[in-house]
């Protein structure tokens, strides 16, 4: 059991009268420590190793010593709770004297402030502070483990002040590369990834989704710009004065000519007699969205409550998740009696949502099988996302459900041809780089316009 017990010390301060209060510190038999308080009383309040004041007028001379008590008490307490959390082996000779000091001196003791951070030591303050929406929040925390998992493989932490193009280098390479860390048995949805032998602690001792598949240029040049854009912050907020990506660049995203259905293969896709409830669901799904434009997450959170009546008809008004936080801008689009006749369709199925929910793969599956039912199969060219080299597919092999919301785009510049106007009933930004994507300016518009000339 530790204890502690004071003594005065013979020695007075000749100006003073006062003597300094001593510690003594044991535990068991095996720690007796000795310390100075630096706290310091008049012999008269000191009695039988104890600090006695009995007075009955508190004078200036009995508020130091009440003073000098109160901090006498506090420093006992310190004392044996530091104490009490010691194995009884690991006491130093001058424990007791520094535990004393650090107490009553802290300022003294105060570490210097780390200012050589690594990679990982400001990503969760990036996304706390910044105004990311929450897919782009999601989305930088998975590009963040990513770089964990490399500095885990390579062996390697990243420091903010020493990181070169070359890390940044490293890291592109090994998101393009990680997939063959990887062996795989069965086929499609069914499966199995494992980890090779060299990358298994690497996986298991992580946090990850599923497994990576090879990804895309596209979205190797996406995760590059995350993280410049996360280093422009830490440059920003001043945790370091090393930019890695003055020498680097990220490149640039190719997206290739937009495709998307015209308004008369749609209407057949619409009225395609589709037998499987799951078929009919997803064509209900994607031809709604190619009458509201909205992107298929924001779809799938609509509520009733974000059907508005007015003199001039049903809409739909929202707020877009992915921008919510720069700019809380309302999406408001009137509703085709199409769009009406497919939301009534599914009144009720989801009490809370307009339409059931589906995961994205199933939705995506069933689109493109419904559309090749449908007889949908015009040939479309489109970048192959991991060669990056031009090919051509039916339009219902390579259909997704992002494609509804380049239909509703595409086909409503054809006719407005005002990319402010269509944007802003898609829910981009005035003067967007990325509406460039949604659109294209086909033979027939370039013909509309030269005949402007004559």
């Amino acid at each position: 059991m530790a204890s502690v017990t004071l003594t005065l010390s013979s020695k007075t301060n000749k100006d003073t009268g006062k003597a300094e209060v001593l510690f003594r510190y044991r535990n068991t038999r095996a720690v007796a420590l000795r310390g100075h308080s630096h706290t310091f009383l008049l012999p008269e309040y000191f009695k039988d190793g104890e600090i006695v004041i009995k007075a009955r007028v508190v004078t200036p001379k009995v508020q130091e010593a009440l003073d000098a008590q109160s901090q006498i008490d506090l420093l006992k307490a310190h004392v044996l709770d530091a104490g009490n959390k010691k194995p009884v082996d690991s006491f130093s000779q001058d424990w007791l004297q520094d535990t004393i000091d650090r107490y009553l001196y802290p300022e003294k003791y105060k570490e210097e402030e780390n200012t050589n951070f690594a990679f990982q030591d400001k990503t969760a303050d990036y996304l706390k502070y910044t105004k990311l929406s929450k897919k782009r929040e999601e989305n930088y925390g998975i590009i963040f483990q990513i770089v964990y998992r490399y500095e885990m493989y390579s062996g390697k932490r990243l420091m903010l002040d020493t990181m070169t193009p070359e890390d940044l280098s490293a890291i592109e390479e090994f998101m393009r590369t990680e997939h063959t860390l990887f062996t795989v048995t069965g086929k499609y949805f069914h499966r199995k990834f494992k980890p090779v032998p060299r990358y298994e602690y690497t996986w298991t001792h992580t946090v990850h989704g599923r497994a990576p598949l090879g990804r895309s240029e596209n979205s190797i040049v996406y995760y590059m710009k995350a993280i410049r854009a996360y280093w422009h912050w830490l440059l920003d907020m001043g945790y370091t004065t090393n930019n890695p990506f003055k020498q680097y660049s990220t490149g640039s995203q190719n997206y290739g000519t937009p495709f998307y259905l015209t308004t008369e293969e749609r209407d057949i896709y619409y009225k395609a007699k589709l037998d499987d409830e799951e078929l009919a669901l997803a064509r209900d799904i994607f031809v709604f969205q190619c009458y509201v434009g909205c992107r298929i997450s924001d779809l799938f959170n609509l509520t009733p409550e974000n059907i508005v009546k007015s003199p001039n008809g049903l809409s739909v008004q929202y707020i877009p998740e992915k921008t919510k936080k720069d700019r809380q801008r309302t999406v408001k689009v009137y509703l085709a009696p199409t769009a009406i006749e497919i939301m009534k369709r599914h009144k009720g199925e989801d009490p809370e949502h307009l339409f059931p929910r589906m995961r994205n793969w199933k939705l995506n599956t069933s689109i493109r099988e419904g559309l090749h039912d449908a007889g949908i199969n015009r040939v479309v060219t489109v970048i192959n996302p991991k060669t990056g080299a031009s090919e051509q597919h039916p339009i219902c092999d390579v259909a997704s459900s992002h494609m509804a919301r380049r239909t509703f785009i595409g086909n409503l510049y054809k006719k407005v041809k005002d990319p402010n106007l269509v944007g802003k009933l898609s829910g981009h930004c005035e003067g967007s780089r990325a509406f460039a994507r949604y659109r294209d300016i086909d033979d027939d518009m370039i013909k509309e316009m030269t005949d402007l000339l004559d």
